[in-house]
């Protein structure tokens, strides 16, 4: 269950979801990376998924924890970073005031 899940429940105004068992609404099947990939490859999938979060997972698809954007944006160098947060920043199909 990842803020992105909580953020659609709330996008979509259910309420009587909150009460649901995390199992009825989380990802059940996310995207994962492996933790010997590297980290340019773990920045591709977030960019071309869209993503805000990424978990790491052993070779036996096992988590060992969670990739965040957050996490990247400290390491880029600042057009890099913004590049990097720009997919979040506006969800698609919104405009900029």
């Amino acid at each position: 269950f990842t803020d992105s899940d909580l953020a659609r429940l709330f996008e979509r105004r259910n309420d009587a979801a909150l009460d649901a068992p995390i199992a009825a609404v989380m990802t059940s099947h996310p995207t994962t990376v492996a933790a010997g990939n590297r980290l340019r490859d773990a920045v591709a999938i977030l960019e071309l998924r869209r993503l805000s979060e990424l978990p790491v997972v052993d070779a036996l698809g096992r988590p060992l924890g969670l990739l965040d954007i957050v996490d990247l944006v400290g390491l880029a160098p600042p057009a890099a970073a913004v590049a990097l947060l720009q997919p979040t920043l506006l969800p698609t199909g919104s405009a900029a005031a």
